[in-house]
């Protein structure tokens, strides 16, 4: 028995294999556990690292807690810089040691060029574990770092670029980490590699915003700048068309324009009119229309009932926005047009017109833009108060002038001929040939021509003649109220002329005439005096023409009256030209030559 007991071979290895396998078995729970610690200790870590208001102060705290579950001695995150040449070097920025652990040096590098095929690794988005005698001598003291008997390196990525390691370190033991707990150290690392993803995103939107920020305080104090300026100019700049023009100059120079205009309505006139035009940072008159009529033009029935603005594309746009600008914008190679316009109390004064030589739709929501339009529609309605409190004050003081006389004047006269009236009933002056009769009727004459003329003064004062009637019944009116039965005709021979010229130009020609007929009436004892209003082809001529007496010498400006001075004056004053003609016993000739606007 015992013989056969001796031929029976005792097998070593099946005596063992019970305890391999229980030491297997235990080291894999064992790894799956220091997974599932890992995988949990990350998921808090992500949750730390998101609640943080400062990512890089919450690292310490998370490379703790994925040491500890992962049951290292030390972890180290390593990040790119710029080495003391320049050189790309991978350097700690943050390290954790377990209690009794020496702490690894703070300063040392490790550049890619000392062992390339490991960064070639990582870079790759491989993870590599290592021993000490696996790593190269030369970079030992920067990769080992110190005591280390194993280590795993694991790359971290911020969106999809390689941006550092995780290094996992045993100084205790030597310990293989298998596919799963790499597998957890790398979810880990991604943990900490979406953090700096996230750090990196919330910087670049904190620059982004201080860039923004500075762009915008340097476009305020632009703005400012030229805003101050425009209100200095506008407060020592009376005449509209030289502000607007500097106004102009400006708007295209900030926004590097081409061409520009400004437009304004002309509500007398029912039209628009060009203020102002430049080209290529100059002044002049505009290679097109001046003025266009608001009624069936595309800049009242398109653009004039929007308060906000419009961009039109030059290239493709085949109708005019005004008359002849299309020729104009494609022979300068304008590519857009931007009309901006001038808003006051909810209606549309006028426009800015922006030519470019490039798209550029932005431009429409300038503040820039908003201020200096807003500027333009401030000196427009300033202008316009202003004309209209100078033409109301000039009317209040006409209007006193005119019951001044209407009271004090034709009231004398009138008060005179009742006198006279008294006196004739008395009867000496009944008698037949008496001499008294002779002059009281010639002192009758007098007062009732004095009071003639009183009324025609009173007329000629009145604030709404021609805006009521029209220059045409006006001067009917004049040659009616200036004719004297048995003593002088005055007559009116013209048209209708209420369209085409200006209130102010019709206002200003009906006191020329009222004058030449008062003169004509009280000095040259004339049996006709004639009105007429012709149209020629560029001008409107206004003409008073008597038979009297004439004057003796030619009028000069040194020897005018005023009469002739304040006609000459209003002529003037309204573009027009102004000549007298008379000669002695062939009566005088008044005229004046209103040029018409251009088309």
């Amino acid at each position: 028995m015992n013989a056969d007991l001796e031929q029976v071979p005792v097998l070593k290895e099946d005596f063992y294999a019970p305890n391999q396998c229980v030491d297997e078995l235990n080291q894999i729970s064992d790894s799956l556990q220091r997974r599932e610690g890992l995988l949990a200790a990350s998921a808090r870590a992500s949750r730390l690292l998101l609640e943080a208001p400062d990512v890089r102060g919450a690292v310490p705290d998370v490379l703790r807690l994925l040491g500890e579950a992962a049951r290292v001695d030390r972890v180290t995150l390593m990040l790119p810089q710029a080495g003391p040449s320049a050189e790309p070097v991978v350097a700690v920025v943050n390290e954790w040691v377990a209690e009794g652990v020496p702490q690894g040096p703070r300063e040392y590098h490790c550049s890619g060029g000392s062992y390339p095929a490991l960064f070639a690794e990582l870079r790759a988005g491989r993870s590599v574990c290592l021993s000490p005698d696996e790593v190269p001598e030369e970079a030992a003291v920067g990769l080992e770092g110190v005591g280390t008997k194993s280590k795993a390196i694991v790359p971290v990525f911020v969106a999809g670029e390689f941006t550092g390691v995780v290094a996992f370190d045993n100084t205790k033991q030597r310990r293989a980490i298998d596919s799963a707990e790499l597998s957890a150290l790398e979810t880990a690392a991604g943990v900490i590699g979406a953090a700096l993803h996230r750090e990196r995103l919330i910087e670049d939107v904190r620059r982004e915003r201080e860039r923004a920020a500075e762009e915008r305080v340097a476009e305020l104090a632009k703005a400012n700048a030229v805003i101050r300026g425009n209100l200095e100019r506008l407060a020592s700049e009376p005449e509209l068309h030289a502000f607007l023009g500097h106004l102009l100059l400006e708007t295209a120079r900030q926004f590097d324009a081409a061409s520009g205009s400004i437009v304004v309505s002309k509500e007398s006139l029912k039209e628009w009119r060009v203020l102002a035009h430049v080209r290529d940072g100059q002044l002049e008159p505009p290679p097109f229309a001046t003025s266009m009529p608001f009624a069936g033009s595309p800049l009242s029935e398109i653009f004039g009932r929007s308060p906000q603005a419009a961009y039109v594309n030059v290239e493709h746009t085949n109708w005019e926005i005004w008359a002849g600008d299309l020729e104009f914008h494609r022979r300068e190679q304008h590519l857009s047009v931007l009309l901006y316009p001038l808003v006051f109390g909810g209606q549309n004064v006028g426009f800015f017109v922006l030519s470019f030589r490039r798209h550029a739709p932005e431009i429409q929501h300038s503040e820039l833009l908003v201020a200096l339009a807003q500027q333009a529609t401030l000196a427009i309605q300033l202008t316009r108060l202003a004309y209209s409190a100078k033409e109301a004050a000039v009317l209040v003081e006409r209007t006193r002038i005119g019951q001044e006389i209407h009271d004090g004047l034709a009231q004398a006269f009138t008060g005179i001929l009742m006198q006279l009236g008294a006196a004739e009933e008395f009867p000496t002056c009944r008698r037949k040939n008496s001499e008294l009769a002779g002059v009281l009727s010639r002192i009758r004459d007098l007062a009732r021509d004095g009071l003639a003329e009183a009324r025609r003064s009173v007329m000629a004062l009145r604030i709404d003649q021609t805006r009521r009637a029209g220059l045409e019944t006006a001067l009917r009116q004049l040659a009616e109220r200036s004719t004297v039965p048995g003593r002088v005709s005055c007559v009116f021979e013209g048209g209708d002329f209420s369209i085409g010229l200006r209130p102010e130009h019709e206002h200003e020609m009906l006191r020329i005439a009222q004058e030449a007929v008062s003169n004509a009436v009280r000095h040259a004892r004339p049996n006709t005096v004639r009105i007429t209003m012709t149209d020629e082809p560029a001008h409107w001529v206004l003409r008073v023409t008597d038979d009297g007496i004439g004057i003796k010498r030619q009028p000069d400006s040194a020897g005018e009256g005023f009469g002739l001075i304040s006609m000459r004056q209003r002529a003037v004053a309204i573009g027009g030209e102004w000549l007298v003609e008379s000669q002695p016993g062939l009566g005088t000739r008044v005229s004046v030559r209103l040029p018409k606007a251009s088309p």
